[in-house]
């Protein structure tokens, strides 16, 4: 059986078709011998007399009549089969659309390089502006990925994993304005302010207790991207909120300083946000679902030590 191939079982539907192997091999303009040869090869496979024939005549056997049959149908399902592979192939390839801030590539690029190499058919297209939300076009994008909910309300959103920020300011920042010990006295600070919409509450969260501040009292330097409030904290414009992946660098190099000890560091959800629930491209759910299923690795390699 396992000399079976379905080029053998073609030919064969052939030389019925045409009523016999000269008739086949005219049709398919094969020399007879060699169809004449594979069809002795493929009784000898099964070890029965599928033909039988002499000059004038020509006729299939009992096991012929079943053979031919059962091939018929054998050839109806890997035609099913090559059109549903074919429908697949089309539906893991072409491009994906991504809407990302800056950091979190950084984090999961490793881990979209092995997405490519698993699916040579898709390709990445990457926007790196920050995600506010007079810069999301309607249809632009065909995946977000963003610290925190997305700020449109008709956006599904997908949370695959957890990043932690905390507040960090320069040396520099602290040796002319002194280092607060408690939230409460931010609000006597300049603070770097990440702005995510137009009509966002100007707060920060804090833990041990659980809180909300409003900074509005504050002296504030308002920016719409992550890595400009990293810029600004390194000069010594204020205090920022900033993630784990994004501040490594500058607390290697010492140019910034965390502030209250790691009491209060806040855990940011990471979400994949798409439009449109039930009709996703399938390229587009299987990027998806290999972020949810790496995520957790990828995010631990950028993660600070928790105290």
């Amino acid at each position: 059986m396992s000399s079976l191939k379905l080029d053998s079982l073609k030919l064969f539907q052939h030389v019925v078709a045409q009523g016999g192997i000269t008739q086949a091999a005219d049709f398919l303009a094969m020399p007879k011998s060699s169809v004449s040869r594979k069809m002795k090869e493929l009784e000898e496979a099964f070890n029965v007399k599928l033909i039988s024939r002499s000059a004038r005549y020509f006729a299939l056997t009992e096991a012929g009549e079943i053979f031919y049959a059962r091939s018929l149908d054998v050839l109806s399902q890997v035609e099913v089969l090559e059109q549903e592979m074919a429908v697949h192939r089309q539906e893991i390839a072409g491009k994906i659309s991504i809407l990302c801030v800056s950091p979190l590539l950084k984090c999961i690029g490793e881990h979209l390089r092995e997405f490519c190499r698993q699916y040579p058919g898709i390709e990445l297209e990457f926007h790196a502006q920050e995600v506010v939300e007079r810069n999301i076009p309607k249809r632009r994008f065909d995946l977000l990925i963003q610290l925190e909910k997305p700020v449109i309300s008709n956006l599904i959103a997908r949370t695959i994993g957890d990043m932690y920020a905390d507040y960090y300011a320069s040396p520099d920042y602290l040796a002319e304005f002194g280092c607060p010990t408690e939230p409460e006295e931010l609000l006597s600070h300049k603070l770097i302010f990440r702005e995510l919409s137009q009509d966002q509450l100007k707060q920060w969260w804090f833990q041990d207790p659980v809180r909300v501040m409003d900074l509005g009292p504050a002296s504030m330097t308002v920016v719409d991207s992550s890595d400009m409030a990293l810029t600004l904290a390194r000069q010594g414009f204020g205090i920022a909120m900033l993630p784990d992946i994004q501040v490594i660098p500058a607390l290697q190099d010492k140019e910034l300083v965390p502030l209250f000890g790691q009491r209060h560091r806040r855990c940011l959800p990471v979400n994949l946000v798409y439009h449109d629930r039930e009709h996703i491209p399938r390229r587009v759910r299987l990027l998806i679902d290999f972020l949810t299923v790496n995520f957790a690795e990828a995010a631990a390699k950028y993660s600070l030590p928790q105290r």
